[in-house]
């Protein structure tokens, strides 16, 4: 079996500056990182002399389509050498891409297990969007605003707003740079979280109602029922998490949404493992931030699934209640 290895940033400068016709991609579900760092190194090889471009069979949320340079493509090009960013296993790979191998591994899971020929994985970084911010400044590119704003958008939704506690001294001084090369952060909030729709308000407060309180654990959950009740989708869901953690005293919060043939499942804490707890579900992500899928199972179903999981990880009290018993 081939030994994987880590590489240095500036073997993977190397690499970048000896690609002519590049794919980009980025994992399922792509999220504010996934699309910021995928955008930002798509503009950092087209200024090495590349050929480069984002492919994804999803399309990209709306609210991040702004920030691709040029048509998103739904299929990997043929003689496209193929660079994965912020994904943490090969499986997650937002691109069909059977016969052609991932070149580039880019990403700042820590439970990345290298699956490219080529990888670059820094588990201290805030975001993966740090991370090709750092290839810019190896390759000797300057970063323009568009690049910029890329950047900072994969940072500061990574960090939730630079709250949460993956949040470094290093984070804050590229957003300096970042502002330096003209980002301006009201506008970039107002193009990413100003596009809320009443559907969206609706489920979440779904989601919120449906919300109990099992000891120092809060989980939420969100079905078909509620999305045809609401008009809210799957992805207006997902806003629940933040709101979830903003609950006192409590140690996990779960979000669990019914999704085609099984359940979606987002955990966070301040100070749990949870990507263990998402790795028996097959799932994983940060040490704080993780999730998971569960095939062939409704929310309700999961939940108990769930619950099982947690338990000797979090106090999951006696009874369930809504009243907030264990989160004064």
């Amino acid at each position: 079996m081939q030994t994987r290895t880590n590489n240095t940033i500036g073997e993977i400068a190397d690499l970048l500056r000896s690609l002519d016709r590049v794919a980009v991609t980025t994992h399922v579900g792509a999220d504010g990182d996934a699309i910021g760092s995928s955008a930002a190194l798509v503009r950092l090889l087209r200024s090495l002399g590349a050929e480069a471009v984002f492919c994804h069979r999803e399309p990209v949320p709306n609210y991040l389509r702004w920030l691709v340079p040029g048509e998103a493509l739904t299929e990997l090009p043929p003689d496209h050498d193929l660079l994965v960013v912020d994904t943490s296993r090969a499986d997650r790979v937002g691109v069909d891409h059977e016969g052609t191998p991932v070149r580039l591994n880019l990403d700042h899971h820590a439970d990345n297990p290298l699956y490219g020929e080529y990888n670059l994985v820094d588990g201290t970084a805030a975001a993966s969007a740090q991370i090709v911010a750092s290839l810019y400044k190896e390759c000797g590119v300057d970063l323009d605003r568009d690049a910029a704003t890329a950047i900072y958008t994969g940072v500061s939704t990574d960090t939730g707003g630079f709250r949460f506690r993956n949040v470094s001294p290093a984070a804050h001084e590229l957003v300096a740079d970042l502002l330096r090369a003209g980002v301006v952060p009201a506008e970039v909030d107002d193009r990413i979280n100003r596009t809320g729709t009443v559907p969206q308000l609706r489920i979440v407060g779904a989601s919120l109602a449906n919300a109990e309180l099992h000891g120092n654990a809060l989980i939420s959950t969100v079905d078909s029922d509620d999305y045809h009740r609401t008009g809210g989708t799957e992805l207006d869901s997902k806003e629940s998490i933040d709101r979830l953690r903003t609950v006192a005293g409590v140690e996990v919060v779960a979000h669990l949404r019914e999704v085609e043939g099984g359940t979606k499942g987002s955990l966070r804490s301040e100070s749990v493992d949870v990507a263990g707890v998402a790795n028996r579900f097959g799932g994983g992500g940060h040490r704080l931030a993780a999730g998971f899928t569960i095939r062939g199972k409704r929310p309700d179903e999961a939940k108990v699934e769930l619950l099982d999981a947690l338990k000797g990880v979090v106090d999951l009290g006696e009874e369930p209640g809504t009243d907030g018993g264990g989160a004064r």
